[in-house]
């Protein structure tokens, strides 16, 4: 997928497009508990970051104490 692809996405369709690299990256399968997703509540944030230098996107439930915190989006 090109970088004007992945810009040209809705919300939707990148979720779907990070959820395929997840599960690709692992392997082609995770697996999720029924007590995992009973976890998850309405306190929970997840934050986004993309890192310019290694081209990467950061998915994490806390805030990141870095150079990142600029990329934020």
């Amino acid at each position: 997928m090109s970088k004007a692809d992945r810009d040209s996405q809705s919300n939707e369709q990148l979720l779907y497009t990070m959820l395929c690299a997840l599960i690709k990256k692992n392997d082609g399968e995770i697996r999720i508990t029924e007590s995992c997703m009973d976890s998850v509540g309405r306190h929970d944030n997840m934050m986004m970051y993309y890192d310019k230098n290694s081209k990467e996107i950061i998915l994490t439930l806390h805030l990141l104490n870095s150079p990142l915190q600029d990329e934020v989006f």
